[in-house]
């Protein structure tokens, strides 16, 4: 969604997809429920049932596969936010609470708490990689600021600013999860950031309308 995966081998790609998606299911729990560094290559070709040279052709290493993982559940995520707020096409903000609280009902056990908890902890996720302006995600993306009146001046500014609001979703997300909040209190730090971003937090008087 927001970039190209870190790649792995054609081949991992031209898998079946029976059996990319258990190579993937075991790799968002190894890497959930141990630090990179505890996450052995046997364990995940144990429980892929792959051998460990399929492994290889697949990934050049164990930090390949972590990025590619890191890399496609921030995908995931930025295409079930990009959901929500198209449900709320004239209301952005309304779009990212509404997938705030959905995030909010999942348990640790859930796939997308996972991939939540784990992209909180990286920062790969952030990396910008080039984004053509004819791609689809683009179009879409300048579509919703137009609907929503927001004061964008170009694609470049705009791109900007889909990573500022992936941004802030994911530092609400991350606030979230290590101060063990209660939905009402998620929604409301998030509700002070669209304050904050829509109308600044200093207040506006005549003497400073005039020096601008």
């Amino acid at each position: 969604m927001m970039e190209e995966n870190p790649l792995p081998s054609t081949t991992f790609f031209h898998l079946k997809q029976e059996k990319k998606e258990k190579i993937d299911a075991v790799l968002l729990e190894e890497f959930f429920s141990k630090h990179i560094s505890q996450v052995k290559v046997s364990a995940i070709v144990e429980k892929s049932h792959i051998s460990r040279g399929a492994f290889y052709k697949y990934f050049q290493n164990l930090e390949d596969a972590y990025d590619y993982a890191i890399a496609d559940y921030s995908n995931q995520i930025h295409s079930a936010i990009f959901t929500f707020i198209n449900r709320n096409k004239n209301d952005f903000f309304k779009g990212i609470e509404e997938y705030l609280a959905w995030c909010s009902q999942w348990s640790p056990e859930d796939d997308h708490w996972k991939m939540i908890h784990l992209c909180t902890q990286s920062n790969a996720w952030t990396k910008r990689d080039a984004i053509p302006d004819d791609s689809p995600m683009i179009r879409q993306w300048l579509e919703l600021l137009e609907e929503n009146r927001f004061t964008i001046h170009d694609t470049q500014e705009a791109v900007s600013f889909l990573y500022f609001i992936m941004a802030v979703v994911m530092d609400s997300l991350t606030d979230f999860i290590s101060n063990e909040w209660t939905a009402k209190e998620l929604i409301k730090d998030f509700r002070y950031k669209v304050q904050w971003i829509k109308y600044g937090i200093k207040e506006h008087n005549k003497e400073d309308n005039e020096k601008e």
